[in-house]
């Protein structure tokens, strides 16, 4: 009799706790999407670029354009942002061969948050290193990871 209580007891606890689990785990996604949603991430990124990176003609807008980045939440917005910011940094702030005409164009087809991510990525990757801070090199794993868990 006791080996049936005890298995039972067993049986429910094991459930119960299997049940909250998934509950867990999804909250816990949407914590991260929450932290790290397009328009944190877009303006990790363009704190993360020098004043000097910029032309003299977005340099003075800068602070402008972090706070429109920090509202957005779309795709189209957070394309449209990144754009905005690739068409007012230095031309010699490029690595060679980066076509940065090509990705402001292809900012105008985003659809998803997933395709504004990698235009931000795109972005990031063609960027000289002497273009950002020296603390991005640390921030940047994980500001990929962030940019990764975008849907």
């Amino acid at each position: 009799m006791k080996k049936i209580i005890c298995l039972s007891l067993a049986c429910f606890l094991f459930l119960a706790m299997q049940a909250q689990i998934p509950d867990v785990v999804n909250k816990a996604a949407t914590s991260a999407n929450a932290a790290a949603g397009p328009g944190k991430l877009l303006t990790q990124f363009g704190n993360a670029i020098k004043t000097t990176s910029l032309l003299s003609s977005f340099a003075g807008q800068k602070t402008g354009w972090l706070a429109k980045a920090g509202k957005v939440t779309d795709a189209i917005g957070m394309a449209q942002s990144v754009a905005s910011l690739a068409g007012g940094i230095k031309p010699s702030m490029f690595k060679s061969g980066f076509n940065v005409t090509s990705l402001i164009s292809a900012a105008s087809t985003v659809k998803t948050l997933a395709g504004a991510g990698g235009l931000l990525k795109n972005l990031s990757g063609g960027l000289k290193p002497e273009a950002l801070s020296s603390s991005w090199a640390t921030q940047k794993p994980g500001w990929e990871t962030a940019l990764s868990l975008l849907k």
